[in-house]
């Protein structure tokens, strides 16, 4: 799998008109909110699950996971972790470097009676986990190909460092024939040996949900980091 970003001029316009929009919305998206059958609380500043990239990768999860252990690389809040535990009853590891996301998503988990299945670890990407430990990951990351001095929770990098980083370690931890769904955005770039699944307009761009497989004979490699809890990971 490849991800190389849209280098032009016109794309780069693009894609601060299209953060421009998100952090506009951003700003009122926040405090009790609903995603899918779930209440869930959003503190200001993370990333609220009112774009189309949750919603589209919330389906595609819950017609794909048959089962197994999941992570969600970068939860947040939970919304994509908890409502794939509802709807598949699976258990799901959710990992953030944002601590007040984090305790945001297990008071979610609680709120809606999902706390046995949902496990948030405090870690950058999914660098305290086991290579080769989940049957499933998901990952939501920041697809715009800009610097994240303008957004941590839109911009995955200039040259996509960030975005690319979070699915390297989200394929990592995948067993061997392992799922990972993702998304990325028209404005993102060139998405290579990975197959699309589905498609819906945003403000400046179509998003776009993907599913890799994990191949056989991958060599995994050790954790990079600590947790900062306990996971069954």
């Amino acid at each position: 799998m490849e991800v190389s970003p849209e280098a032009s001029t016109a794309a780069r316009l693009r894609a601060l008109a299209a953060l421009a929009a998100l952090k506009v919305l951003s700003r009122a998206a926040w405090g009790r909110l609903r995603f899918k059958s779930l209440r869930v609380l959003v503190p200001k500043g993370c990333f609220a699950p009112v774009f189309v990239s949750t919603s589209m990768l919330s389906d595609a999860a819950a017609a794909l996971v048959k089962g197994g252990l999941v992570v969600e690389v970068g939860a947040g809040c939970g919304s994509l972790a908890l409502s794939l535990a509802r709807s598949r009853g699976v258990e799901v590891v959710g990992t953030d470097v944002d601590l007040r996301c984090l305790k945001a998503s297990l008071a979610n988990a609680k709120l809606n009676g999902l706390d046995a299945l949902y496990h948030p670890v405090a870690c950058a990407e999914a660098s305290c986990l086991r290579s080769g430990a989940f049957d499933y990951a998901l990952a939501n990351p920041p697809y715009l190909p800009l610097d994240q001095r303008f957004s941590l929770s839109a911009c995955g990098g200039a040259n996509l460092e960030v975005y690319r980083r979070i699915l390297a370690d989200a394929a990592r931890a995948l067993r061997e024939g392992g799922l990972l769904l993702f998304t990325a955005s028209t404005l993102t770039g060139r998405v290579k040996g990975a197959l699309p699944l589905a498609e819906r307009w945003a403000f400046f761009d179509r998003v776009r949900a993907y599913a890799w497989r994990k191949p056989s004979g991958s060599s995994p490699s050790r954790p990079r980091g600590r947790c900062a809890a306990g996971s069954p990971a």
